[in-house]
């Protein structure tokens, strides 16, 4: 059943009385575009005794393009889609990266530990990239040399990077022991691609390789996961918010939290082990205050680069920001946040097709938050049932939650309200 928001902003603005709120459908209709499976590759690196340590992941995707624009897909789905602890662990994950990314035009979201960043060895080499290689190096991130075959304009690069990585059945004997010796010289970390057999592997581990990659050990293998596309508008507004140096990042929240896609990737960014924050995260308002402003902004330029993606939030997203407004009125002052983001979640899992338990161990928030969202624990937690039970026209499940009918349905008036506006305003940016 489709829901249009105007006749929604009209009874808004004529209700009567208390006891004569609208009551919104629990049936959403939610744009083919703002809903999708995401792959992304994964190819393990295995040491000379065949252990598993680390994880290379890899753009999977009938197009064609290898450009930014796959280059941010691939980190938005490691990152944001599925979070690195899913898909590599504690193990390290390498990453290929373009140019744009080396030399700092396009900003990286992730922080620095448990990546390692692939630049090619076919890429052209010049000041500008030598520059941003040694600021990446400078801000703690892990550099690995790919494609080798001794190039002479890639040397440069040999005394910045940590891994050498080299193609072993690309090169004879003789030429294979003299690149490994050039890279062991300088006292880089050998990577051996392409071990297809024993043999191969056994030369390799003799030349002084340590990490290796092929069928021989494991085949790349395609995760895929149905996640929630973030719009271009509500990014859009956030770049144009985030120009502000004076800017309070807590007030982004409401803009945040009415895109679910962007709140659940900046969730299990803020929540994942690289940021020292494992399952300690148990609200937006938090998970925006550990990013921080550069990080957000270079996160919202990425999903700008990646799309396309939904092209407006006021397609039944807006409700799920209702949910939430209403989730955080109802519940106990001190639990607000709390009770913001679990509305929140419980909309997402609702979009997603997804049970509240696989949302919430996505995004990997606290067990409050877990208990709230699926067992209706706590205040956030009582105050759900009592919003989904509104909802759903339910006044015996309203009741049954301990909230009067009148305060259930004034707050949700009053986020519902709010949601609308703040859809508006959005959507308009498109006009400016």
């Amino acid at each position: 059943m489709t829901t249009d928001p105007g006749p929604l902003s009209e009874a808004i603005a004529d209700a009567p009385a208390p006891t004569e709120f609208p009551r919104v459908p629990a049936q959403t209709r939610v744009p083919a575009d703002a809903v999708r499976n995401v792959r992304v590759g994964r190819h393990g690196l295995y040491d000379a005794r065949r252990t598993l340590m680390a994880y290379e992941v890899l753009f999977h995707s009938g197009a064609k393009d290898q450009g930014d624009r796959a280059t941010s897909q691939v980190i938005a789905s490691t990152f944001g889609t599925f979070g690195v602890d899913r898909i590599a662990g504690s193990r390290p994950v390498f990453i290929h990266l373009t140019r744009a990314f080396l030399t700092g035009i396009i900003p990286i979201p992730v922080e620095p530990a448990g990546v390692v960043i692939e630049i090619s060895a076919t890429m052209m080499m010049d000041a500008e990239l030598l520059a941003g290689v040694e600021q990446l190096r400078s801000d703690g991130y892990r550099l690995a040399l790919i494609e080798y075959r001794g190039q002479s304009e890639a040397s440069g690069l040999l005394d910045l990077v940590d891994y050498v990585k080299i193609d072993v059945p690309a090169h004879p004997g003789w030429q294979l022991a003299e690149l490994a010796a050039q890279v062991t010289g300088r006292g880089r970390d050998l990577i051996a691609g392409g071990i297809e057999d024993a043999p191969t592997f056994d030369r390799a581990r003799e030349l002084g390789f340590g990490l290796f990659q092929g069928p021989l050990l494991e085949k790349p293998k395609v995760l895929e996961r149905r996640t929630l596309t973030p719009t271009q508008l509500v990014c859009v507004r956030l770049l144009r918010e985030l120009a502000d140096p004076d800017l309070d990042i807590v007030r982004l929240e409401p803009t945040v939290g009415s895109d679910p896609g962007l709140a659940l990737r900046l969730l299990r960014t803020a929540n994942s082990a690289a940021s020292g924050t494992s399952g300690q995260v148990s609200s937006l308002r938090q998970a925006l205050v550990i990013i921080g402003p550069r990080r957000l902004r270079s996160w919202v330029v990425l999903i700008l680069i990646e799309g396309p993606s939904s092209a407006s939030p006021a397609d039944g997203l807006w409700k799920v920001l209702a949910r939430a407004g209403t989730c955080r009125l109802l519940a106990p002052q001190e639990a607000g946040d709390l009770a913001f983001t679990v509305g929140l979640l419980s909309g997402a899992a609702e979009l997603l097709g997804a049970s509240p338990r696989t949302v919430a161990e996505a995004a990997g928030v606290t067990g409050d938050v877990r208990d709230a969202l699926v067992s209706g624990l706590g205040g956030a937690g009582v105050a759900l049932h009592a919003v989904l039970a509104h909802e759903r026209d339910d006044d015996e499940g309203v009741a049954a939650s301990g909230m009067s009918l009148h305060a259930v349905s004034h707050a949700y008036l009053e986020s519902l309200s709010e949601s609308l506006r703040l859809v508006e305003e959005i959507s308009g940016a498109a006009d400016e």
